[in-house]
């Protein structure tokens, strides 16, 4: 019974009815920020590396960026937004470029547009895998940067 009547709520009855379980009110309100994670395609496709490690490149590169990054305004809304709860609703996308070069043209594209990042250099091979973006609303230079890259959504 009771599995049939959630699956009939809407996805916000469902939202506020978790929120008041766990205590905490409403759902959160979402901040319109993304954090772009960029993978090489070419880790897999190339060099055969599996889907497992590659996951764990973006973890490694998304993890370095919010640590290196926490102060940041954007990162604290990310995290926060407005009523505290907005790490229960982050939004990431997952890039992919096709390889190193492409990877180190975005890296020195988002250096000299100022957009805060890190690159991912798997130690000890000293062998770049993937680069996570500060969470953002994807002005026009990192639009730039992106396209200049080949950034595309890994498919």
């Amino acid at each position: 019974m009771l599995a049939r009547t959630l699956r009939r709520m809407s996805t916000q009855a469902k939202a506020e009815m978790a929120g008041a379980v766990g205590g905490e009110g409403l759902a959160p309100k979402p901040t319109g920020l993304v954090m772009q994670i960029i993978v090489r395609r070419d880790l897999m496709t190339t060099h055969g590396w599996p889907v497992g490690p590659l996951m764990a490149q973006a973890a490694h590169a998304a993890s370095a960026v919010q640590h290196l990054h926490a102060d940041h305004p954007d990162m604290k809304r990310y995290l926060a937004g407005d009523d505290g709860q907005a790490w229960k609703i982050m939004r990431k996308a997952v890039l992919e470029v096709a390889d190193e070069d492409a990877l180190h043209r975005l890296h020195s594209s988002l250096e000299t547009a100022g957009i805060p990042h890190h690159l991912w250099v798997e130690e000890p091979e000293h062998f770049p895998t993937a680069l996570a973006i500060v969470p953002n609303k994807r002005g026009k230079a990192l639009k730039r940067a992106l396209d200049e890259a080949g950034a595309t959504l890994w498919k």
